[in-house]
């Protein structure tokens, strides 16, 4: 909260003739909610864990590449598959994710490959990032799946790498000793 005299100063500082309004809008606009804009971090949407069954094809033959999906977000979602696929194939997405008879038809490019040796991981299978999915088709999608569970992280955290010639806090360590943690 900013205090009444500061608060005061700054709009005695502002032209007269500047509209004095709010400073963010509560409602997104329709291209804000259907991800006209990215967001500031890397990832954009929240991941839901939704197991459902879909179609996804290569561009270049429409041989079958996979057929069940992991999790899903507006952005792209996780295919199970056996396939080898490289990344940056284009391929061709159809999925039902709702209880709607509504059929999301998109095209997808294969962002990561996973092999499925590490642990967390649940098989072999591929992340797609959608390419032109409409917005309103995007918005349907945010709004369905707001009922569905966040997917749980793969990846576990990664441990902090210690400088080579820092030299380590003795009193630290002894307090964790002491304490049962060392």
């Amino acid at each position: 909260m900013v205090p009444a005299p500061v608060l005061a100063s700054w709009l005695s500082a502002r032209r007269v003739d500047a509209p004095v309004g709010p400073v963010r809008l509560l409602t997104p606009t329709v291209a804000r909610a259907g991800c006209g804009t990215a967001p500031p971090n890397r990832r954009g949407e929240i991941r839901r864990s939704v197991y459902l069954g879909c179609r996804v094809r290569r561009v270049a033959d429409h041989g079958l590449v996979g057929d069940r999906s992991l999790d899903l977000s507006p952005q792209g979602m996780f295919v199970l598959s056996d396939e080898r696929v490289e990344p940056g194939t284009d391929l061709l997405v159809s999925f039902r994710a709702t209880d709607l008879p509504i059929w999301f038809d998109t095209r997808a490019t294969v962002a990561r490959v996973v092999a499925g040796r590490r642990l967390g991981d649940d098989g072999r299978g591929f992340g797609l990032r959608f390419q032109g999915f409409p917005a309103v088709s995007r918005l349907i999608l945010r709004g369905h799946l707001r009922r569905a569970p966040r997917a749980a992280p793969q990846r576990w955290p990664g441990v902090p790498a210690r400088q080579p010639n820092a030299d380590p806090d003795y009193a630290q360590v002894v307090k964790d000793i002491l304490e049962g943690r060392g």
